[in-house]
């Protein structure tokens, strides 16, 4: 889970092919400039909504939107590839959501062992939980295109959200302006 945007750059430049640096050198930046933007050292502004975009897209991720996601609660879901989606595909969607409530059981059987969740169980029973819920509704979303209905029909509106505030807490989310 991507709970802070600090968390979502060092991710992102992570999967950068050249890394931080290679990060850097994209937005036009010495090494020494980013980390200023990163840190707010040397009277330097936080990084743009616009050089944050342009972090996701250069790193191929979605740990930008992971964090915004999280912010407000959501659960992001990837719905881009089911337009084409056939039996093998669904088959191999499904196999993927019962691996992960597999994942999810034996994670709330080892939590509970000692009779107490802790912050750290909770968070990660949160994030597999999150896992297994993604599939699911990626499998449901291939199962609808399958079978003739669009994921941009109207009829299909659908989206996953949370109102509990113990799912937020423990989370920090900082503010670019802090």
């Amino acid at each position: 889970m991507v709970d802070t945007l600090k968390t979502a750059i060092r991710l992102m430049s992570k999967a950068h092919p050249a890394g931080r640096l290679g990060m850097a050198y994209d937005l036009g930046m010495t090494i020494d400039q980013f980390h200023n933007h990163l840190y707010r050292k040397c009277q330097s502004r936080f990084f743009t909504v616009d050089e944050l975009m342009k972090m996701e897209d250069l790193s191929g991720t979605n740990h930008l939107a992971e964090y915004f996601a999280a912010r407000r609660g959501l659960t992001l879901v990837d719905i881009s590839a089911v337009q084409n989606v056939d039996k093998v595909d669904l088959f191999d969607i499904e196999l993927k959501t019962s691996a992960a409530a597999g994942e999810l059981a034996t994670a709330k059987l080892a939590a509970v062992s000692d009779g107490v969740i802790d912050n750290h169980e909770r968070k990660t029973l949160s994030e597999l939980f999150n896992k297994k819920i993604r599939h699911q509704i990626h499998g449901f979303m291939g199962f609808l295109a399958l079978y003739g209905v669009g994921v941009s029909d109207h009829s299909v509106d659908m989206f996953v959200a949370s109102n509990r505030k113990a799912d937020m807490a423990g989370m920090h989310f900082e503010s670019p302006e802090a």
